[in-house]
């Protein structure tokens, strides 16, 4: 019998429910990070953009947070293996609980006196909503913060097997029919629903609600010149989200070519 081939540390991360990168895991505390580190980053994103150019966020700086991939997500999640996390070697991921939520509330604080017109704030670049009272703080935040704009995805479903991310997924859900446009927070992976959802577009459901236009692909992807994937170096439809907008200005699905 031919030995065991080992296991890659992306298997390895995979089977333990965390990152691949583990050494770039921080924990939230004034202690130990660096004197000007925040949990709530400036974007410099490529992607993101650095503001909203466009819409009735137009002028809003764009903030982002990173958990870690896998131990705050659902193991439901289709993308639990392949998370494109794999692929951010240099992110900074930060770890969930108290001092997490401590230091969300000082930085939001702050945030809300440096831009009273307001700012958005992209949950989560990578990781996602841990637990019910996680969610529940947004809540809190948003009520405190009238500054204060989210947008992001989520993998909790409010409809799932497990009672865990069901409640998980009944919070978000919740939380978005309460303050409406300030939380556009997407449901991954919902092929049920038509409103507020994200889907990957190598699943052939995505590809023909695009087809029918019940989704639309993100714009971020297609090429400018072709219509087709972007690949490097070409330039996309629109330059980056905060260009777009349409991921918290629309309830229409969302397909996002494969990462």
């Amino acid at each position: 019998m031919s030995p065991q081939k080992p296991l890659s540390k992306t298997e390895i991360a995979v089977r333990n429910g965390r990152t691949v990168y583990i050494n770039n895991v921080r924990q939230a505390d004034p202690e130990t990070m660096g004197k000007n580190e925040v949990v709530l980053k400036l974007s410099n994103n490529k992607k993101l953009g650095k503001q909203v150019t466009i819409g009735r966020l137009k002028g809003f700086p764009i903030y982002s947070l990173s958990l870690e991939e896998r131990a705050t997500c659902p193991t439901s999640c289709v993308h639990w293996a392949d998370c494109y996390g794999n692929n951010m070697p240099f992110a900074h991921r930060y770890s969930a609980g108290e001092k997490l939520e401590s230091m969300l509330e000082s930085e939001l604080d702050t945030l809300q006196k440096k831009h009273p017109d307001g700012f958005l704030v992209r949950l989560h670049v990578l990781g996602d909503f841990y637990s019910s009272k996680y969610v529940g703080k947004w809540s809190e935040w948003l009520n405190k913060f009238p500054a204060l704009n989210i947008y992001g995805y989520t993998a909790y479903h409010p409809t799932a097997t497990d009672p865990r991310e069901r409640e998980i997924g009944e919070a978000i859900l919740a939380l978005r029919a309460t303050f409406g446009a300030r939380f556009s927070v997407r449901f991954s992976g919902n092929y049920t629903d038509s409103d507020l959802t994200a889907l990957s577009y190598d699943d052939p459901r995505a590809v023909a609600a695009v087809e029918q236009k019940r989704a639309f692909i993100c714009p971020t992807q297609i090429s400018k010149v072709t219509g087709k994937y972007v690949k490097p170096k070409e330039e996309a439809l629109v330059p980056n989200c905060g260009a777009c907008g349409l991921c918290w200005t629309t309830k229409k699905p969302v397909a996002f070519m494969t990462h």
